[in-house]
């Protein structure tokens, strides 16, 4: 589908901002690569695995020495569909920090062409990610399997 992310990527790009008088900056972690999150209220992975959801920063944002100054322009929440099982629903976990993201920074939930995304842009996702688990299943590699986080690790 042109335009779309891949299933279970999106980026959030944040505009040229308008002047405007500081804000408090929102509750996101820092990192110098991804950062591992939990969404309030989402299924949890068992113990040990990899997380439901990681978010991806510019490490120079990150390691900025006066974080208040930092700024990100984009941003990636990342979905490991292979590493996680179709019984604990990631995608409407993804799709809500997604979207809880984009509001707390301001910002547009955009695909890999800079293109927002929409309400139908979404359902479509997740349209392509249950076809994803329905063929992992085939090939006997369900999603969140160890021999499917043996394979896709």
């Amino acid at each position: 589908m042109p335009g779309a992310p891949e299933a279970g990527e999106a980026a959030l790009e944040d505009p040229a901002p308008p002047e405007r008088p500081p804000s408090p900056e929102p509750d996101v972690p820092a990192a110098a690569d991804a950062v591992a999150i939990e969404v309030a209220g989402a299924p949890r992975a068992e113990e040990g695995a990899p997380p439901l959801l990681a978010l991806s920063v510019d490490p120079q944002a990150a390691l900025a020495e006066d974080p208040q100054t930092a700024v990100v322009r984009e941003c990636q929440l990342a979905l490991d569909v292979p590493q996680t099982a179709s019984s604990v629903e990631p995608f409407p976990a993804w799709h809500l920090m997604g979207k809880r993201l984009a509001d707390d920074l301001d910002a547009t939930a955009c695909d890999d062409h800079g293109q927002p995304i929409t309400l139908h842009a979404f359902d479509a996702i997740g349209k392509e990610i249950d076809e994803l688990y329905r063929r992992l299943e085939q090939l006997d590699l369900a999603a969140g399997s160890p021999a499917a986080r043996r394979l896709f690790s």
